[in-house]
């Protein structure tokens, strides 16, 4: 069915009644565990029920156990009795972080995963965290935790579930920005419901023990009604209830055990192509409210169905789905024991049926008969449809009349007759009837139960005729031989009724087996896939190789829907399906004469991630719907993942742009003002009329300020330069250039500092580069030797060529490159000696220079000191 998010298949006890071994298997690996760690909820509707206050008792017993339990971080809003529980338990140190303004002290998890406790306190699990945590949320650093397997407790109102948001909205008029997945709760090991009669809440509220001052008596005027409280303590206590009825079942479903536990009422309704589901659906769904129960709808894949059976089937489970029901397609021996089997599996209490219309056919099975038989502990409800028109018998046949399929039976019949009837002398009638017996069998295997049902009729009939006395006619001359075909005719039915049934089962077993091995590769191809192109790409490979048909993946953004979808209608059914997403078009029950099927990929709590879209003339049958649903949900996952990781990468870069402005500002706050206060100090010395300069002094100070100015203006530039490569604006204009020639500028430049010796190449050919950026290369280079070298020690510059490429390198005579990676050198703010004054950015501004030039740098030790290596092209003009 498409769009039923709750549909699925389900495996069964085998028929002799032992348990199923995939669900053996899965109790053990449940059982065997993955290294994780237990999460323990306690629930409640609103501040102040209690639920810390409960959370610290039970931890203090943890303590009294032997356990090591610390507070990771306990919200205590000043209440007296919180904080006596908080006396005696092991407080973990607070992360410190700065946020708007203020120092706000946060959950500490890296040192929590450092101490590895035993249990963790960590109170207020839908918390947003404040910039600077390694999560957004704080469910997720509790997540982290468990997989690291450390043991949570927290705390959570039922109104942060996203899944309840629009529904506390109904409730209270207030809009809740910090929500938890349903799936952490889900996922929780334990839930404890902390529960407090609203008369009390609101005593507590009033005696200041929920909160103080104005902001109690705001709280009383809005959020703290009687009705409010009321309806979301119901909202409370019916989660807990449903978490524990969840429980139950998986407590059945683990140990076997043969239901139902009358806990609480559940109802369900098999349904199928005949018209008589429809009102069965309308009753259970009256039942369900009337006894406040949750219902299934159920439909029994059985042997091959027309398209047209297939598409009643699935208007009958949207129909439920629409009522409410939850929705599953199962398999077994028969639908009777299918059904009883699936109910005690899912503590159904009740099992509602249709009365028999009409009388039924003599080889039909008795539905009500045969539910009765298996029922136990359920009770079955029949309900009436005397009301519902039914078509003829011949009519409600489950297979399609197929021309050719009963044309083989004859066939095989009478080849058998062909076959035996010139050795009618040599094999007796028992060879005779074993040879029909065979064709019975491979007729039913190929064919079917209505061919095989005539074949076995043929049989009879052809043995009669050509092999018993008197020959050539129907008549029978002894009478035993009546017996002998009663007994062939029933021996014949019975094996061709247990060789189609067992082709079914065959047929249902491979189809089930497609399936899974098609979804186990798709899962294994999005695994592998990054990024929602090709997601999409590969989704709709395997979607289209599976149906038979076209599908496209679309992006949840409309602008891009024009090239995506030139066509209009397809364009207003995607629209509708991705605003609303539900499935719409072709097969559903909304724009259902459009030819277009669109399913959205949405998952809870992250709208529509996009949606794939099918050209259809006929709705999809009920396998290929569900199959269709399947990996819709798998894409969906797949692009949440996606989505996911790329805000983690973003998040990742934002907290390394942070860390790199404060970097850059500790940088620009010390480099800078060395040689602003130098020069400050120099002007300020000569503008004073008061001071005695001898002409040497004055010049002295004015070349001071001269080079401090250069400093500062080589720091500026290099600042500028970094942000052009960081912003992608460096515009590179490389032209043929003599190297020598730039060697010199940039001595120029740094005022022809005798220090320098050089090494020049004087038959180095011409080299591609922009004379500028090479310019300030060389200066970054040769003032980093400065820095280095000893103050009476030269500094080493020279040309040559290397496997035939030209370079360029400066060497300095100081302590050599730091022990490590000498990769290191060329990154952002990387000092190789804190202790020798500048900014980092030098080398790292060099490479980048560069490489937009098509050149390379390397770094080695030249014992003693450090050489810098420059490669760059060779103009081949």
């Amino acid at each position: 069915m498409v769009g039923s998010g709750s549909l699925c298949a389900v495996a069964f006890r085998q028929p002799d009644g032992r348990p199923d071994p995939q669900r053996l298997l899965s109790r053990v690996q449940n059982s065997s565990g993955d290294g994780r760690g237990k999460l323990k909820i306690f629930l409640g509707y609103a501040a102040g029920v209690g639920k810390t206050y409960a959370m610290l008792a039970a931890a203090r017993r943890q303590l009294e156990a032997g356990r090591k339990v610390v507070v990771g971080v306990v919200e205590s809003h000043g209440r007296p009795e919180t904080q006596a529980q908080l006396d005696g338990l092991p407080l973990l140190p607070t992360l410190k972080l700065k946020h708007r303004d203020a120092e706000v002290e946060e959950f500490h998890l890296d040192l929590c995963l450092e101490q590895r406790p035993q249990l963790t306190l960590v109170d207020e699990l839908a918390h947003s965290n404040p910039p600077g945590c390694r999560h957004a949320k704080r469910y997720q650093d509790v997540e982290e935790m468990l997989a690291a397997g450390l043991d949570v407790y927290t705390t959570l109102n039922v109104q942060h579930l996203e899944s309840l948001n629009d529904t506390v909205l109904q409730i209270t008029g207030v809009r809740m920005r910090e929500t938890v997945p349903d799936s952490v709760l889900d996922r929780a090991d334990a839930v404890a419901l902390i529960d407090l009669p609203p008369e009390e809440l609101l005593e507590r509220l009033r005696t200041g023990h929920v909160y103080e001052g104005e902001k109690a008596e705001h709280a009383a005027r809005h959020f703290f009604r009687p009705g409010n409280l009321t309806a979301l303590r119901e909202v409370a206590l019916r989660c807990a209830a449903e978490r524990v009825d969840d429980d139950v079942i998986t407590y059945m479903q683990q140990r076997s055990i043969e239901g139902p536990w009358h806990v609480t009422q559940r109802l369900l309704v098999a349904v199928g192509p005949s018209p008589t589901s429809e009102p069965l659906v309308r009753a259970t769904r009256r039942l369900a409210d009337s006894l406040s129960a949750e219902w299934w709808a159920v439909s029994v894949r059985g042997s091959a169905t027309s398209p047209a059976a297939d598409a009643r089937v699935a208007g009958h489970l949207r129909l439920a789905e629409s009522l409410g029901a939850r929705t599953a397609q199962i398999s077994g021996p028969s639908m009777p024991a299918a059904v009883m089997q699936f109910a005690r599996e899912h503590n159904v209490t009740k099992v509602v049926a249709g009365k028999p219309g009409r009388q039924r056919l003599p080889w039909q099975p008795d539905l009500i008969d045969g539910l009765l038989e298996r029922s136990g502990s359920v009770d079955l409800l029949v309900v009436s449809t005397d009301d519902v028109v039914l078509p003829p018998p011949m009519a409600r046949l489950r297979e399609p009349l197929s021309p050719w399929r009963y044309t083989k039976a004859i066939l095989a019949v009478g080849g058998v007759t062909l076959a035996c009837y010139p050795l009618n002398h040599v094999l007796s009638h028992t060879n005779v009837a074993l040879a029909y017996l065979l064709s019975v069998c491979l007729v039913a295997y190929n064919s079917g139960r209505g061919p095989a049902a005539l074949a076995s009729a043929l049989a009879v009939m052809a043995f009669d005729f050509c092999f018993v006395e008197p020959l050539g006619t129907l008549t029978v001359a002894d009478p035993q031989s009546l017996f002998t075909f009663a007994g062939l005719t029933c021996v014949a039915l019975t094996i061709s009724q247990l060789t189609a049934r067992a082709r079914e089962q065959a047929e249902m077993a491979l189809e089930r087996e497609r399936e899974t091995s098609t979804l186990f590769g798709l899962s294994r191809s999005l695994n592998s896939a990054g990024g929602a192109e090709e997601i999409g790409a590969v989704l709709c490979s395997w979607a289209s190789a599976q149906l038979g048909k076209p599908v496209r993946f679309i992006s949840p953004e409309p602008e891009r829907w024009p090239e995506q979808l030139p066509d209009p209608a397809t364009r207003a059914v995607a629209s509708w399906a991705l605003g609303k997403g539900v499935p719409a078009g072709k097969g559903t029950s909304t724009l259902t004469d459009a030819d277009t099927l669109c399913i959205p990929l949405r998952r809870e709590g992250s709208g529509s991630l996009g949606a794939l879209v099918l050209e259809l003339s006929q709705p999809l049958g009920t396998s290929e719907a569900r199959l269709l649903d399947t990996m819709a949900a798998q894409g969906a996952l797949a692009l949440e993942r996606d989505r996911l990781a790329l805000a983690a990468h973003e998040a990742e870069l934002a907290r390394s742009s942070e860390r790199l402005g404060t970097a850059l500002l500790n940088s620009i706050s010390h480099d800078l003002r060395i040689p602003l206060v130098s020069i400050g100090g120099a002007l300020q010395d000569l503008a004073d009329p008061s001071a005695e300069l001898s002409e040497a002094q004055r010049q002295s100070l004015l070349q001071n300020a001269r080079g401090e100015a250069d400093r500062l203006n080589r720091i500026v530039s290099n600042l500028l330069g970094m942000t052009r490569l960081e912003a992608g604006y460096l515009q590179v204009h490389s032209q043929p250039q003599e190297l020598s020639e730039i060697v010199h500028h940039s001595l120029q430049m740094l005022g022809q500092p005798t220090r320098v010796q050089l090494h020049l190449d004087a038959e180095l050919p011409l080299v591609q580069a922009d004379f500028l950026l090479l310019q300030q290369v060389i200066a970054n280079l040769l003032d980093n030797a400065f820095k280095f070298s000893p103050p009476d020690s030269p500094v080493e510059l020279g040309t040559g060529l290397r496997d035939g490429q030209p370079e360029l390198w400066v060497r300095d005579h100081g302590r050599g490159l730091p022990a490590g990676d000498a990769e290191a050198l060329f990154e952002r703010f990387y000092r190789g000696d804190p202790d020798v004054p500048g900014s980092g950015l030098g080398l790292s501004i060099c490479r980048g220079l560069l490489e937009a030039m098509g050149g390379s740098i390397r770094a080695e030790n030249a014992h003693p000191g450090a050489r810098f290596v420059v490669r760059l092209l060779e103009d081949k003009a």
